[in-house]
């Protein structure tokens, strides 16, 4: 039987720091509006600045930088750091096309590995990951609880009539927000995945784990099926008035858009299969106001794909007539 693994990965937290110690937050600033690096000051971040304060004048440094203007922000480090070898730091799952366009090409990621190899051997990087990693006990002892309390895997894949590989609960307190990484096996079919959770207790609560995990489900299908997507991309305009000044989470683009609103449905649907029944009126409340007004329709199109198991072997014989759901009328109240 397939478990969540949760655990700290030594590359990821090893780009996360170098992240950290650079001038990222200063230059994702003016795209984005924030910094995308931690502000939180405690032992750890002040460890790793110290530390990385001897290795400043690195090349590495100069590198990311001018890879960040490109496209080399939210889940780009994440998804090469995450492809990695643990310490050979050699690729060992494909990249997606797009990390590698928006990182520069294949040419600047190889460069961009050599520089990784180069700065942990002479700053010998893992041995000093090793003395700090006391600091994730307590965080990985709450995640543990948290994938415990459910049978998350078998409920995830029998929801959607799909199994995959792996499921890799990655745990990073350096960064802001949470992210998806999904690894697809040509020849199986199925998919190494990576959700990667910020340490604060939402990020560590079943609600976050069911929505980066149902991403991996369901963003492929919106790929897939992309044609069939288009066809309501005219709904795009009528959402647009409803979401929140300045939030930019599932508008910036059509596709993205389905995407969330589907994510957010499956997810307050499992929470409330699972009697998490206050959280998930909560998140149904929250999305709402954030100018998600298709949920409550999605959630009665859940129940009946659910009903109607005889009718769809699994979620994506369903995927296409759900997505008829985005040409109905919504209004104000929804």
């Amino acid at each position: 039987m397939k478990e969540i693994k949760v655990q700290i990965n030594p590359c990821l937290e090893l780009m996360n720091s170098i992240l950290l110690t650079s001038r990222y937050n200063e230059l994702t600033k003016p795209y984005i509006g924030y910094g995308l690096m931690t502000d939180t000051e405690n032992e750890y971040t002040d460890s790793i600045k110290s530390f990385f304060q001897n290795y400043k004048n690195h090349k590495i440094y100069e590198v990311i930088e001018n890879m960040i203007p490109h496209g080399f922000t939210f889940s780009r480090p994440v998804e090469i750091a995450l492809s990695l070898d643990s310490r050979e730091l050699s690729i060992r799952f494909p990249l997606s096309p797009l990390c590698i366009e928006y990182s520069g090409g294949i040419i600047k990621i190889n460069e961009l590995l050599e520089l990784l190899k180069d700065f942990v051997k002479e700053s010998n990087y893992f041995r000093f990951y090793e003395s700090k990693l006391y600091f994730y006990d307590a965080y990985i002892r709450k995640a543990n609880q948290t994938v415990r309390s459910n049978p998350f895997v078998s409920i995830l894949e029998n929801e959607f009539g799909k199994q995959q590989n792996s499921y890799n609960y990655v745990i990073s307190s350096l960064m802001k927000g949470n992210f998806g990484i999904c690894f697809q096996n040509s020849v199986t079919k199925k998919a190494d995945i990576f959700s990667v959770f910020s340490s604060d207790d939402f990020s560590l609560s079943p609600a976050i784990l069911l929505h980066e995990y149902s991403h991996s489900f369901i963003n492929p299908l919106t790929e897939k099926y992309h044609d069939i997507v288009q066809k309501y991309q005219g709904t795009y305009e009528i959402l647009a008035k409803y979401k929140l000044p300045n939030y930019l989470s599932g508008y910036e683009g059509w596709e993205e858009c389905v995407n969330e609103h589907l994510v957010r449905a499956m997810t307050i649907y499992i929470l409330r299969k699972c009697q998490y029944t206050e959280l998930a009126d909560q998140l149904l409340n929250n999305d709402l106001y954030c100018g998600y007004r298709y949920i409550p329709q999605i959630l009665e199109r859940y129940k009946y794909y659910d009903s109607n198991r005889n009718l769809y072997a699994n979620f994506e014989h369903y995927y296409p007539i759900l997505l008829n759901v985005f040409s109905n009328y919504i209004t104000s109240a929804e």
